[in-house]
């Protein structure tokens, strides 16, 4: 992991809070102190917070400190000060233990722990934190940077949630955290390992998303077709989601989605609650 690597993170995270630096726009202001014109102080003082503690993150992982309540807030006093947060002050310790409980555990068993295991455990240490709120503000962020610690610290390569699938990402969590089901937003973390980096499109930060369906100019396609566009897509959407893209019942939607499964067209994969749909 160098600076590049840090950047990256940085950048990644920041953009999920609504922070409209771009890579070089980051870059610039983390390597050179330049800031960018029409970027307000708070987008760049949350990046140069985060810069700070994502390098101590790096230091603390070489060095395989033991976590604990005290280390994770030092961390959240960098990351959060943008946000006005004293990150030594915090609701309540149980979620700050029980994500040292996590890393810890896996740190005991460095190089016999399977990838998948660590990967799918530190996303558990994100929903954690995201879902109990130790602070007032922040915690998805807080939630990012000690996932990535503990890959970083078992030497896998860190998580990194592209900006084209913020909205996406954002979406999922809240409804793994409404079900207070953590197996949805792991499953769709595993799914986005190792996205590749990509061009930032210009989006205005917090517009709800709208699915929409390219659709013939001759003849409009069956609700099945859209179904299956959506989902190859979207492939966490709901019954729910579905209904109000296609603008149909929920009850249409699932009698559809019946046929389609019955058809060989499409597949659950995983339990109604917490799996995805796959389009075969």
């Amino acid at each position: 992991m160098d600076k590049t690597g840090i950047i990256e993170m940085v950048q990644a995270s920041a953009a999920l809070d609504g922070v409209t630096l771009d890579l070089d726009e980051c870059r610039l202001l983390l390597e050179k102190n330049v800031s960018s014109a029409g970027k307000t102080v708070h987008e760049q003082m949350m990046c140069m917070g985060l810069d700070g503690a994502y390098k101590h993150c790096l230091e603390f992982a070489r060095a395989h400190e033991y976590w604990s309540p005290y280390r994770i807030k030092m961390l959240a006093v960098e990351a959060l000060r943008s946000f006005g947060i004293d990150g030594n002050a915090v609701t309540g310790e149980n979620a700050l233990q029980k994500v040292c409980s996590i890393a810890n555990g896996f740190r005991l068993h460095l190089g016999t722990t399977p990838p998948e295991d660590i990967y799918r455990g530190s996303i558990s240490i994100h929903f954690i934190v995201s879902s109990q709120k130790p602070w007032a503000d922040g915690n998805d962020v807080m939630g990012r940077l000690l996932m990535n610690y503990l890959q970083m610290e078992c030497g896998l390569a860190p998580v990194i949630v592209r900006p084209s699938q913020r909205s996406e990402y954002k979406r999922i969590l809240a409804i793994a955290k409404e079900e207070d089901i953590a197996e949805i937003f792991v499953n769709y973390m595993m799914d986005h390992l190792h996205d590749a980096p990509e061009k930032e499109k210009s989006k205005p930060a917090g517009v709800r998303v709208v699915y929409t369906v390219q659709k013939p100019s001759a003849q409009r396609p069956s609700s099945r077709q859209i179904i299956l566009q959506l989902l190859r897509e979207h492939p966490y959407m709901t019954t729910a989601d579905l209904a109000a893209a296609i603008g149909i019942s929920a009850k249409g939607v699932e009698k559809q989605l019946k046929l389609l499964k019955e058809a060989g067209s499409l597949e659950r994969i995983g339990p109604d609650k917490g799996g995805h749909w796959h389009v075969i």
